[in-house]
């Protein structure tokens, strides 16, 4: 079901949609290194390109990041062939200074993973419910690593019921004149 908009936009920001129901065929490793070498294309601060993908494929490895989420998340997410850890580093930086910008730049490079696994015919859904601390604590991040968001990627699966999930309607553009007080 195409929507209909005012302005024409790409294709992909028109189609992609955060689903919950993926297939199991495997990702190829092909496109997941395009899918995030779209995401290092992201607008950033002063190119610190501060973001850090940990990417999971095997059973082992998806499990590792599963034991971190509410169970709710587990039980359709453990289908989707790929989860990817978004995570950024808030301290190294050209001037040794903290980064305030990093969760929007990485926020920024998700954007662009997201439309480019669209476009490359699969589907994503980033998940925020889960357990930074432990994981943080488990995977002996540095301290200046940040952890954002799990990106599940894979091909759709059921597609009557992602044709449900389609239908939910976006809000209209919010903008504001700016003005002082």
């Amino acid at each position: 079901m195409r929507r209909v908009l005012e302005q024409e936009i790409m294709e992909e920001m028109m189609e992609r949609y955060s689903t919950m129901y993926f297939s199991e065929e495997p990702v190829d490793d092909e496109d997941i290194k395009g899918i995030l070498l779209a995401a290092t294309q992201a607008p950033n601060a002063y190119n610190e390109q501060p973001w850090r993908f940990f990417v999971a494929k095997t059973p082992q490895d998806k499990e590792m990041l599963m034991e971190y989420m509410l169970p709710g998340e587990k039980e359709w997410i453990s289908k989707a062939p790929v989860l990817i850890l978004l995570a950024g580093n808030m301290g190294d930086t050209h001037n040794g200074l903290y980064n305030y910008w990093t969760p929007f730049d990485t926020g920024c490079a998700w954007g662009y993973m997201s439309l480019e696994a669209q476009r490359r015919g699969y589907v994503t859904h980033c998940i925020g419910s889960f357990d930074r601390v432990d994981m943080r604590s488990e995977f002996q991040a540095s301290e200046d690593l940040e952890i954002y968001g799990i990106v599940a990627l894979g091909r759709p699966g059921d597609a009557a019921l992602m044709a449900k999930e389609k239908q939910m309607p976006r809000k209209t553009v919010n903008a504001v004149q700016l003005r002082r007080r």
